[in-house]
């Protein structure tokens, strides 16, 4: 028989939250929430402590970034549900067994915990957030190849909530962002201390080293298709243009998608591009960490740039400098990233559909599972060889040379396999 989820979403998405009060007044919107906690504060003493604490220590880190409250808020919020449901014990009453049972969890949930796809945390009927009755705390990750294909085919997409486990990174992102939490509350008073770091230590699911250090990326070939096919698709209609931009600004200046995005604490405007006293140009944009810094623009990319702005300008006489860098078709503001992500995705359909036309099968279905960080990595894979490598980790945001070198300067894979061939026994 399979069992059912009996848990409610805690806490909902960065930009309600943080205008939402503290303490119980928070849940006055959220009849289910606050039903679930009762239940669970009838049961287990400590239970409301723990949300109260919780909800200050993501009230907190969701000053940093959106990124950060998010990633943050996921992990906290499976910890108490799994505390509250599965241990019946508060959070600061789990011992290191309990928790070491809660990571073996984590890695492999069950099927009931998980769901088919991402859904929002609640509906919103008559004013009041109510329980989406399809989220979960997991998601099974589909790969877009297999999405793509069932798509194209009419199928049904494969999917499956059995045999779900998260990835290395994940488990990595896990134990920080647990080990954070429970600093919070040892510093506040609530935790006598944390057991994170010496769980993690023992942790079998945190694997050193890898068997291909090859990052992702787009081929010389797929990069070449999905610029042609954008430069075409702007020149019959200029709908398109924003497309065209977007895709070179973020292969050219390894821009993460965040960073062309708007944000609550940032909007990337056209002042942004500035010029030296020398004639160099400059973008400035706001990184992870919150971070600023300033890229420099190739003089290859000014005439994707200007061509872009002419387009704007077209559309709007008050186009001026403090004009969103990338707007919407419709309405005001800049565009997400989840909007960006779409643009780009588009892009990568027109290069995939013309490689298959013209006989570059393989290539084209390689090019199904590309993502729009895949553009940061191309850019800056083609151009560690000839930049030096201190100018590569200023303009990337990266905060030490060691993460660039890492990263991106590496033995090639063939040439090594190629070596290898030749040895004898």
């Amino acid at each position: 028989m399979v069992k059912a989820f009996e848990a409610t979403p805690l806490f909902d998405a960065h930009s309600t939250f943080i205008r939402l009060p503290m303490g119980s007044a928070m849940l006055d919107d959220y009849p289910d929430s606050r039903k679930f906690i009762d239940n669970t504060a009838s049961k287990i003493p400590g239970a409301n402590q723990d949300f109260y604490f919780t909800q200050s220590f993501l009230k907190s880190y969701s000053r940093k970034s959106e990124a950060t409250y998010r990633g943050y808020r996921n992990e906290v919020e499976r910890l108490l549900l799994w505390s509250w449901t599965v241990a019946q014990k508060s959070v600061i009453s789990l011992k290191r067994p309990d928790l070491e049972l809660y990571f073996d969890f984590v890695h492999s949930p069950p099927a009931y915990w998980v769901a088919m796809s991402v859904a929002d945390r609640f509906k919103r009927i008559g004013g009041v957030a109510l329980q989406n009755e399809n989220w979960r705390p997991f998601v099974v990750k589909i790969a877009k190849q297999d999405r793509k294909s069932a798509l194209d085919k009419g199928i049904a997409i494969p999917n499956s909530t059995h045999g779900h486990s998260l990835s290395h990174e994940a488990m990595k992102i896990c134990y920080s962002a647990l080990s954070c939490f429970y600093d919070y509350l040892t510093d506040e008073g609530y935790a006598f201390g944390n057991p994170i770091p010496a769980i993690r230590k023992q942790s079998p699911f945190l694997i050193k080293g890898a068997t291909s250090k090859t990052i992702k990326r787009l081929s010389d070939l797929q990069w070449d298709y999905v610029l042609d096919c954008a430069k075409v698709a702007a020149d019959e209609d200029s709908g398109y243009e924003r497309m065209l931009f977007v895709i070179a600004m973020l292969k050219t200046l390894y821009l993460r998608v965040s960073e062309l995005s708007d944000r609550s604490n940032w909007q990337p405007v056209w002042k942004h591009f500035w010029q030296d006293s020398d004639g160099n140009n400059w973008l400035k944009v706001l990184g992870k960490g919150n971070k600023i810094r300033d890229i420099s623009v190739p003089n290859s990319l000014e005439s994707y740039i200007r061509r872009y702005e002419s387009y704007r300008q077209s559309l709007s006489p008050s186009f001026g400098l403090n004009a969103t860098l990338v707007s919407k078709n419709r309405g005001a503001g800049g565009m997400t990233s989840r909007q960006l992500r779409r643009i780009v995705q588009q892009a990568f359909d027109l290069a995939h559909d013309k490689m298959r036309s013209e006989g570059f099968i393989d290539e084209a279905l390689a090019l199904r599972e590309a993502t729009t960080h895949w553009l940061r990595h191309t850019g800056a894979s083609k151009d560690i060889a000839t930049r030096p490598l201190k100018h590569m980790a200023d303009d990337l945001g990266h905060a030490s040379m060691g993460t660039t070198d890492q990263v991106y300067i590496q033995s090639d894979m063939k040439d090594r396999a190629r070596s290898g061939k030749e040895r004898n026994v």
